[in-house]
This record gives C-alpha cells, sequence and structure tokens, in this order.
C-alpha cells in the first residue's frame, strides 16, 4: 500500500502552465520538493486474512487530502487523521470571534497553522522536506500564539535550542535547532532570524509575566547585543557569518526582495540592497536594545546600559539612512511600504517630516490598489504602526481586501491554514512559484496578533507584564458586524465584546482581579483607569 499526502489537488486535467503534475483530480506534490521520494508511507501487508492496524510513530505528515494505492484486493474499515501537535486542548487560552464569516475563517486558518506548526519546535511548514524551526518566522508569530495557547513552557525549551545554535561571538542563526541548513557558520546573523533571540524572550515575558524565561536567555541575549553594537549589525562587517547574503523582508512584493532576486545582479547584492539591509539591521538592534531595557528593568539589571544603546542606535538610523525632511538617503527605500513602517514603528520622523512620510505611505496604498506589498518582517509590524499612526482606515482596508496580495485572496482561493506566499495557489492561473511553495507556514497570521490587541483592545503593558495592567483601545469597524473575545490571562480571563446598535457602539469588558486597564474608547485620546469588574459603555461612531 503506498499513501501519499497532499495540500491540494491538481486542476485543468494536469496542466503544467498552471503549475500542475498530474491529471485533474489527482494529489498534488510539486511542491514538496522531493515528491517521487519523500513525504509518503509504504506498508505491506503480512498477508494473514484477518484485520490489521497501522499507524506511524516515528514521523509526522502536514497535509489536507491523501492518496492510497494497493497492489491487491484491500478493505478499509476506517481512515483516521490523527492531529499532533504540541498544543494541546488544555492549553488553548484565547478564543476569538466576529460577525464577518471570511474575517473568522482566516483566524481558523492561524489556529490551525499554529497547532501543526508547533511540534516540538517552531517549524515553519510541516509537510516539505524541511519543517525546520526557522527563526524569523517564530519571531513575528510568537505573540499571536500567546493569544491562543499557554506557550510559555513551549519556548522555554525552544529558546534552550537557540542558545544551543548559537555561535562564539554571540550570533543566533536562521534555524534553532541545527539542521540541515539554515544554522551553518554563513546563515548567522540574518536580521530579522537571528533578532528572535531576544524577541521571543520579551514577548513571552510580557505576556505571560515569566522573568525566568529573561533569566535563562539572559547571558546569550548579552553576547547577542554586545555583539550587535560592536558592529552596528552592519551587513558587510558580519558577511562572514551572513554569507553576504540577507533574507530581509521576505517574500514581500517591493523592490530588493532576496527569493525573487531583486536584491542581486551577478556580481552579488547591490549597493541599494545593502544600504537597505543596513536599515532593517539597525531598525532591530533599536528594538532589540529597547527589548533588553525592558527585561534589564524587570529583572534588576542594567538598565542605563541599553538605554544608551537604544539612544545610538535611534541616532545612527537617523544621520545614516535618513534626510531632515523624512525621505530616505536611498532613493528606492522611498517608494516601498516596509521602510516607512519601520521609521514609523519606532519613531524616527517627527513634525512635517512625519506627516510628509505617512502621506508618502498613504499614497503607496492607494497606488497599489489598498493592498499591502509587505514581506515576513513588513508583515509583522503592519497592522500595529498603521494603527498607532492614525492609519487605521488603511488596517481595516487591508483586513478586508480580497485581492493579491490580502489575507482574504488566500482564503477565497480554499486556504485552511496560513499560505507561505501572498499567491501560492491563484484560482484563474493555477500555482504560485513551485520551487518553494508551502500551504501552512503560519508567519502570515500574525495579523491575528492586531485583532486581539487592536480589533478587541486587549494588550499587555510591558510596565506591568502578564496583563497585570491592560491597554484597552479597541479599533472597530462596522464590516466585521461584531466581535467576542475571550482570553485566559496570566492574571485571570479577559473579556472583550463589541456590536452596533445602529449607530451606537456598545462595548462590554471584563478585567480580571488583581490587574488594571487604561480605557481609551473609540475616536477619542483621553483615557480612563479602570479596576477589576465588568463593564458596559457606549458612544456613537
Amino acid at each position: 500500500m503506498m499513501c501519499l499526502p497532499s495540500e491540494l489537488l491538481n486542476d485543468g486535467n494536469g496542466s503544467k502552465t498552471r503549475g500542475m503534475d498530474g491529471p485533474e483530480g489527482s494529489v498534488h506534490r510539486l511542491n514538496l520538493r522531493i515528491p517521487d521520494t519523500g513525504m509518503q508511507l509504504e506498508y505491506t501487508f503480512s498477508g494473514a486474512r484477518k484485520p490489521v492496524s497501522f499507524r506511524p510513530r516515528n514521523t509526522f505528515f502536514g497535509y489536507r487530502l491523501i492518496s492510497v494505492t494497493v497492489d491487491n484486493d484491500v478493505t478499509f474499515k476506517s481512515i483516521r487523521s490523527v492531529p499532533v501537535t504540541s498544543i494541546t486542548k488544555e492549553m488553548e487560552i484565547g478564543k476569538v470571534t466576529t460577525g464577518n464569516d471570511l474575517v473568522n475563517k482566516l483566524i481558523s486558518n492561524t489556529l490551525w497553522g499554529q497547532r501543526s506548526n508547533y511540534l516540538s519546535v517552531t517549524t515553519d511548514c510541516p509537510q516539505r522536506n524541511e519543517r525546520l524551526g526557522w527563526t524569523a518566522d517564530t519571531q513575528v508569530f510568537t505573540e499571536t500564539g500567546t493569544f491562543f495557547a499557554n506557550t510559555d513552557a513551549f519556548f522555554h525549551k525552544w529558546l534552550h535550542d537557540m542558545r544551543d545554535t548559537q555561535n562564539d561571538k554571540g550570533g543566533y542563526p536562521g534555524v534553532a535547532p541545527f539542521a540541515q541548513y539554515g544554522a551553518h557558520p554563513h546563515d548567522m546573523m540574518r536580521v530579522g532570524w537571528a533578532d528572535a533571540g531576544v524577541i521571543v524572550p520579551w514577548t513571552v515575558w510580557k505576556q505571560f509575566g515569566d522573568t525566568k524565561i529573561v533569566d535563562e536567555s539572559w547571558e546569550s541575549m548579552e553576547k547577542f547585543m554586545n555583539h550587535v553594537n560592536e558592529t552596528k549589525y552592519d551587513h558587510n562587517a558580519l558577511k562572514d557569518e551572513n554569507g553576504n547574503y540577507q533574507w530581509a523582508d521576505w517574500l514581500s512584493y517591493e523592490a530588493l526582495e532576496s527569493c525573487g532576486g531583486g536584491a542581486f545582479n551577478a556580481d552579488g547584492p547591490l549597493p541599494d540592497a545593502v544600504s537597505y539591509w543596513n536599515y532593517l539591521c539597525a531598525s532591530y538592534w533599536m528594538m532589540d536594545a529597547g527589548m533588553m531595557r525592558d527585561m534589564a528593568a524587570a529583572t534588576g539589571r542594567n538598565v542605563q546600559k541599553y538605554e544608551t544603546m537604544v539612544r545610538e542606535a535611534r541616532n545612527y538610523l537617523q544621520t545614516q539612512f535618513l534626510n531632515p525632511d523624512g525621505t530616505f538617503k536611498t532613493e528606492i527605500l522611498n517608494t516601498m511600504q516596509t521602510p516607512a513602517l519601520f521609521a514609523l514603528k519606532l519613531q524616527l520622523v517627527s513634525g512635517a517630516a512625519k506627516e510628509s512620510m505617512i502621506a508618502r505611505l498613504r499614497r503607496n496604498f492607494s497606488e497599489h490598489g489598498n493592498c499591502l506589498q509587505t514581506g515576513f518582517l513588513g508583515t509583522s509590524i503592519l497592522m500595529q504602526t498603521l494603527t498607532e499612526n492614525g492609519m487605521s482606515d488603511i488596517a481595516y482596508e487591508l483586513l478586508f481586501q480580497r485581492k493579491n496580495p490580502s489575507w482574504l485572496y488566500s482564503v477565497d482561493n480554499g486556504a485552511t491554514t496560513i499560505w507561505e506566499r501572498w499567491n501560492s495557489y491563484m484560482k484563474d492561473k493555477g500555482m504560485g512559484p513551485r520551487g518553494m511553495n508551502s500551504f501552512n507556514h503560519y508567519a502570515y497570521g500574525c495579523v491575528c496578533e492586531w485583532i486581539w490587541e487592536t480589533a478587541a483592545g486587549i494588550c499587555a503593558d510591558p510596565a506591568q507584564p502578564g496583563f497585570k495592567h491592560i491597554i484597552m483601545r479597541p479599533v472597530p469597524d462596522k464590516r466585521l458586524g461584531f466581535l467576542k473575545a475571550e482570553y485566559k490571562s496570566a492574571s485571570g480571563v479577559i473579556r472583550s465584546e463589541w456590536k452596533y446598535q445602529g449607530d451606537t457602539w456598545v462595548w462590554k469588558f471584563t478585567i480580571p482581579q488583581g490587574s488594571t486597564a487604561t480605557v481609551t474608547l473609540p475616536g477619542e485620546t483621553t483615557s480612563r483607569e479602570y479596576k477589576a469588574g465588568s463593564y458596559t459603555l457606549t458612544t456613537n461612531l
């Protein structure tokens, strides 16, 4: 018996122009990379005419469909799919639902992507010849995952893998634990990937109030940060470790994207690409230093060291990469979304320069038909940064967008988990790029962080982690219909539920015992402090 798992069926009678590999209705396996020799189950029956049962115990498969072929008469009494995950039912602590079926499907796709990729390590995908602990996928999704499941213990384990894979200079890898690639000497210090060594402990500490995870990683994180600070995270200074390559804003639709080759010519990286990489590196240098400052304060360590580092990184970013009017010195960056998002997130511009950058960013989205263009790194900060900078209208346009690229485009095209690429499959064109194409690759599910923190208004305060103090600043939209969220935080159950009654917005929320919340109503700039309890507030929108 041969069992072949697959993520989708072939269409168009095996039309190769649509990227298909077989007759219509057969399982498609080209995206698994080694379809003829891997990701398959062979079983030989003993010949005894009695019922037998078999379940593989030493491997797992990521799939939606299977093809079963036998060379003799076999009667199947049952074929069952057994989910395997490190996220047990008891660990699941958050549920959010809306009045919009498409958004609910997006949330479901995100949750199933987490379940199937959190298996011992944070695999990037569970189906092809890889299943590796890619560190950028990990860090961009970590906060989202903490809302759906209590991942505290899971990340204590994974951060052991991260520390074990750190090099002597302090560099973190692209993959942890060490595997067939992504963690060799030339795969270290890749921006956005290496930074998981700081971002993951900070996120778990902030969400669960767990200082032990900081203590366990502190020596390792300091070693990394010293290395970053000494080199200013400069790409060329780290060539021996990064192999003169950056994944950067992986799989974006923008210029200078690495996977599609836009960052390179025959001689290697383009000068503009190196400038872009250095800008992203310095941005993460500043972000990482700010997280280290927070964790140092929480654990009684040297805060001033990282306050100074934040200032130095900010000054470096402003003087090396930005003009006084808020434009980038490397001209091509002014045509892109991700560079502006990082500048706004880090508050590198102010006054007229900031307003000019926001105007350019608005124009950029408009020119792209209100579609995002961001990849792994840009998407991780996209929605929050837009909202924090007066562009929540664009954020909601992106959430409800159904053109390519968008989250709901994948839903319309049959997604049941989060895709690796915005165009992994297209009903009108068929398969996206086949050499690297996964239909279960959870990174872009980070949009659910924004749904939890902004649409629902449930956000942890780093000054009082573990939801001892909650930032509740919900931003609703009538297209969601209603929203209901319940989160079993480290401090108790938090609830947020809202709906519209005509033009009146009705919000019910619950703050657990021992916690407080700073509450800001939609459209308002003043806040009020609330103690534990349940409340109902209304406002006209």
